[in-house]
């Protein structure tokens, strides 16, 4: 792995089967394990102002039965729901038991650097319809508002790593596995 300059380079670990099952909440959940065993932690002072990297993600999403709304996001943390996020608006669900092929596509770019350092993140998902209304099923954004800075992250620590995240109103049980999750530095 380059990793440097003039590079598009994928960042180890690369996935030799499925992740874990997450199950959905009405809180932001990552859709894969977060903490130590997130395939995408960063390094400490890994991240410079300037550095972008994509994080691409396959997710087999197996909804059940009802309208309570779905919100997708990106995130840069150590567990779920951290305070770096940015998030699409919340979408009403339609009313399906069946399993959906979600693609997600972020981007993260250092603003700033150190202790109370800064990302600037925004991503799409592909969600097909049958999960949400064909409305909106093929350009769902994040955040909803457009780019923006988010909160702080010290990028001096290596405990932190880009992920997905998603909510399902009032609980209603989705299941979650990510199939392929893959990271890119592109500069």
């Amino acid at each position: 792995m380059t990793d440097g300059p003039f590079y598009r380079d994928s960042r180890p670990p690369f996935p030799t089967a499925d992740y874990a099952s997450i199950t959905l909440a009405t809180t932001m959940k990552s859709l894969w394990t977060p903490g130590a065993t997130n395939p995408t932690i960063l390094p400490a002072n890994y991240w410079y102002a300037g550095k972008t990297l994509k994080l691409t993600a396959n997710i087999k999403w197996t909804a059940v039965a009802n309208v309570n709304p779905i919100t997708f996001g990106m995130a840069y943390g150590a567990t779920d729901a951290p305070a770096c996020h940015v998030d699409s608006a919340s979408l009403t669900a339609l009313s399906s038991t069946t399993v959906f092929d979600l693609i997600f596509e972020g981007y993260a770019t250092c603003r700033s650097t150190g202790t109370a350092g800064t990302l600037s993140m925004f991503g799409k998902v592909v969600v097909p319809v049958g999960l949400i209304a064909s409305t909106v099923a093929n350009g769902v954004s994040f955040p909803n508002a457009g780019v923006t800075v988010v909160s702080t992250i010290d990028t001096t620590l290596g405990t932190a790593g880009l992920f997905f995240q998603a909510l399902r109103g009032t609980a209603a049980g989705d299941t979650i596995v990510a199939t392929n999750i893959f990271l890119e530095a592109l500069n």
